[in-house]
């Protein structure tokens, strides 16, 4: 929001049920895209930044209004971010199945080349980026579920929290 003069507009949704962390849109207007935040506060052992979101088996979303937000925050300062989208997002990601469950790992390197550096963007551009995606969705939000084709990832770095 700080880095968006105040046009993003973010709300929190009351239940995280549907892997929806925060709803955004522009100032005065709808909620136009749905943020899954993951969050890191450091990186591994092998220097990278890791975050899992896990869904049903066949059921991944996977839509141009609904973005992943990763984080890297080692502190109440976000150092890294990745803003990716979904498609890209889910063909680039480690997938494995655990029972009924499919699991979607980033591993992204918050300072050298790898397969997401080109989604890495500096932290106060977040709020024109998200902005500029909004602007250039045909459709929002659908009203039931996120699925399809399109979709987009936000990937910064955060403290782990789980």
């Amino acid at each position: 929001m700080v880095s968006s003069d105040g046009e993003l507009q973010l709300y929190t949704p009351v239940a995280d049920d549907d892997h929806v962390d925060a709803t955004a849109g522009r100032r005065g207007g709808v909620p136009a895209i749905a943020i899954q935040v993951k969050t890191a506060r450091e990186v591994d052992r092998n220097g990278l930044v890791e975050a899992k979101a896990d869904y049903q088996v066949g059921r991944v979303r996977e839509h141009p209004a609904f973005l992943y937000a990763v984080l890297l925050l080692p502190s109440v300062t976000i150092e890294t971010i990745w803003l990716v989208p979904s498609p890209d997002f889910n063909r680039l990601a480690y997938r494995h199945t655990a029972g009924d469950r499919e699991i979607l790992e980033f591993r992204g390197d918050p300072s050298r080349d790898d397969r997401y550096s080109t989604f890495r963007i500096p932290p106060l551009e977040t709020g024109p980026r998200l902005l500029a995606v909004i602007d250039s969705l045909a459709e929002h939000i659908p009203l039931h579920g996120l699925s399809g084709s399109g979709g987009l990832m936000l990937a910064a770095r955060r403290p782990r929290t789980s």
